[in-house]
């Protein structure tokens, strides 16, 4: 188990120096990767897969199907607030959220998170932003901001600017300002993220970056002014192994309240191995076909059915790829965070799933971010002729009936994950029987990179292919 070390540096002139730099990887990751480097520079030894595990978002994943809606929600994205804490927590340092005071309805949502023990503090405009921004980094610690990324100057980013994606939601880390050079420092975890240039930034952009305050107001207001700190603290869970092993336990078995405590979501979603059985039954042929009967009349139904189609593939396979590289590197780490627990039933049972989520993940869908012609995966491919199909032929239950066979294979794949989500929870279940639920759950997420936008983008890809 990592631990807190008794010191940190302090900030000089206004500047943290030896920072770690910790790149997401992938397009979702964003806000753990920008959380791992915040836990070093407080003193806790976490990369970013220990983050992963410890945090149980490795471990999560949620499903909605209500009424013409189905949501797909990896771990990393379902929420970021709640896992914050409950790491926190884990390793005894002191987590506190910041919203803008004008966000829609964030008196309630103070009310929620204070309930949970959630310390939440409000800021009031660039003033109050900037004097945090200042202040943490006097003390030593870095701030983790939610920004607008159309508005970093990385050239990376140039992909969102020309396709006008504004107001999107991405984590970086201030670790610096010069009010002389009207310019702050920051870690940003992103580039390398999209395109043909996709890799680690070997030649060192986004680690210690120089932003001018004028376009890192606009990127952090646009985000509300959303900030995160990470610092020394002086309480610490009593047994790291209980803590942790439960919340594992419970986020792979679904128990609903330990996603959404406080919330309506946990008795209406499906959650852990729940969510990919409920999958598994939703993507059959017949399933999917009466699914899009519920649009059955709608203005230019031909068109909005065939970009539903679309969008199920792309989402399902945006989706399960990011739990599934934030599940694989979990599993890998989980041994080590608690090195005096035998897991070796639990490894064996969660690594079960692996083969299965391989068939059907695919990094083009994140990669080559709103390039649909670029997403070349199975599902991305299966779902786009479908939808093609569709949109010639006007026969709905033709098109479908045709891929067939292909909807249950990925049904069989989607039922063997929650097979083995199952099997390694009840593993888990083995070392730390139920004694009530777990205590932490996910709310709101801070940053949540471009998957999100999916809906929008093949909305606008079938407006470009008018229905025959």
């Amino acid at each position: 188990m990592a631990t807190v070390e008794s010191s940190h540096v302090v900030a000089d002139d206004g500047l943290i120096t030896g920072v770690p730099y910790v790149w997401q990887e992938i397009n979702g990751f964003c806000a753990w990767a920008a959380t791992a480097m915040a836990m070093q520079a407080a003193g806790v030894d976490v990369d970013l897969y220990d983050v992963f595990a410890a945090s149980s978002i490795g471990f999560s994943f949620a499903y909605f199907s209500i009424n013409d809606t189905r949501l797909m929600f990896p771990g990393a994205l379902y929420a970021q607030v709640e896992p914050a804490q409950f790491l926190s927590d884990l390793y005894g340092l002191n987590y506190t959220l910041y919203l803008g005071s004008d966000i829609d309805g964030v008196e309630q949502a103070v009310q929620v998170y204070e309930m949970q023990g959630i310390n939440i503090g409000l800021i009031d405009g660039q003033q109050e932003a900037f004097a945090l921004m200042r202040s943490t980094i006097d003390d030593g610690y870095p701030l983790l901001i939610s920004v607008d990324p159309t508005w970093l100057p990385s050239d990376d980013y140039d992909i969102l600017r020309e396709q006008g994606y504004t107001g999107g939601a991405h984590g970086v880390l201030i670790v610096g300002y010069d009010d002389a050079a009207s310019e702050a420092i920051i870690l940003d975890p992103g580039v390398g993220s999209f395109g043909d240039d996709f890799g680690y930034p070997l030649d060192g952009r986004g680690n210690y970056t120089a932003i001018p305050y004028t376009q890192l107001i606009n990127a952090w207001s646009n985000r509300y002014w959303i900030a995160n700190t990470f610092t020394a603290g002086t309480y610490q869970v009593p047994d790291y192994n209980v803590a942790l092993g439960r919340m594992v336990r419970d986020k792979l078995l679904g128990v609903g309240t330990t996603y959404s405590p406080s919330s309506a979501n946990a008795y209406i979603g499906k959650f852990g191995y729940k969510a990919f059985y409920a999958m598994s039954d939703d993507f059959l042929a017949e399933s999917l076909i009466d699914y899009l009967h519920i649009f059955d009349g709608a203005h230019d139904e031909q068109n909005l059915k065939a970009s539903v189609i679309l969008l199920l593939g792309l989402g399902l396979e945006a989706q399960l790829t990011v739990q599934y590289l934030s599940y694989r590197t979990a599993i890998e780490a989980l041994p080590h965070l608690m090195p005096d627990e035998n897991l070796t039933a639990f490894s064996l049972a969660a690594e079960e799933a692996l083969d299965d989520f391989d068939v059907l993940d695919d990094n083009s869908t994140l990669v080559y971010f709103g390039n649909l012609t670029a997403a070349t995966g199975f599902l991305a491919s299966t779902f786009r002729t479908i939808a093609d199909l569709y949109n010639s032929t006007g026969d709905l239950e033709g098109s479908i009936s045709i891929y067939q066979s292909t909807l249950s294979q990925l049904s069989t794949h989607l039922r063997a994950i929650g097979d083995s989500w199952k099997a390694a929870g009840e593993a888990l279940r083995e070392i730390w029987p139920y004694q009530g639920l777990g205590a932490y759950a996910p709310l709101l997420a801070f940053a949540g990179g471009g998957v999100a936008v999916m809906a929008v983008v093949a909305l606008w890809w079938m407006r470009k292919r008018p229905s025959q």
